[in-house]
C-alpha cells in the first residue's frame, strides 16, 4: 500500500494555486481530460500525476490504462497535461505531485472526475498546499 510522502523543506509548498480541470468527450466510448496549474515556485524536475477509479478518494492511487500508463504519470517539468482514454461511465481520482533531486512533494488536494454527463461541464478548482 503507498503511503502518503513526507514533506520535503525544499518542496514546503506545492504551488497548485490553480488546478483547473476540463473534461471534453473526444469519442462515444471514450473521453479526455485536461488539466493545468500553476507552477512550483521551488526547485522542481517534474510532476507526477496519480489516480485511479472508483470513488473513494484515498490513497493508494494505483489506477492502470491511462495514457498507455499506470499511475503515476511522468509530466516532465510542464504545467499541463492531458490524459486520454476515460471511460465515459467511470469515476476517477487524481491527485498530483512535484519532485526533483532530493524527493516528491504531499499529493495536493483530489480532482474526482465523475462519469460522463453532456454537455461537458467546466470545472475550476482553486486549491492552496
Amino acid at each position: 500500500m503507498k503511503t502518503l510522502h513526507t514533506h520535503l523543506p525544499n518542496l514546503a509548498k506545492l504551488a497548485l494555486v490553480s488546478f483547473f480541470l476540463l473534461l471534453a468527450p473526444v469519442q462515444a466510448h471514450a473521453r479526455d481530460v485536461s488539466f493545468s496549474w500553476t507552477a512550483n515556485p521551488q526547485p522542481t524536475t517534474g510532476y507526477k500525476l496519480y489516480y485511479k477509479t472508483g470513488t473513494d478518494s484515498s490513497p493508494p492511487y494505483d489506477g492502470t490504462g491511462l495514457n498507455a500508463e499506470g499511475s503515476p504519470i511522468f509530466l516532465g517539468n510542464v504545467t499541463t497535461t492531458t490524459v486520454t482514454g476515460l471511460s465515459p461511465n467511470e469515476t476517477y481520482q487524481f491527485t498530483l505531485t512535484a519532485y526533483n533531486d532530493t524527493g516528491e512533494s504531499d499529493y495536493s488536494t483530489i480532482v474526482s472526475v465523475l462519469p460522463l454527463s453532456f454537455p461537458s461541464p467546466t470545472i475550476n478548482i482553486m486549491s492552496q498546499n
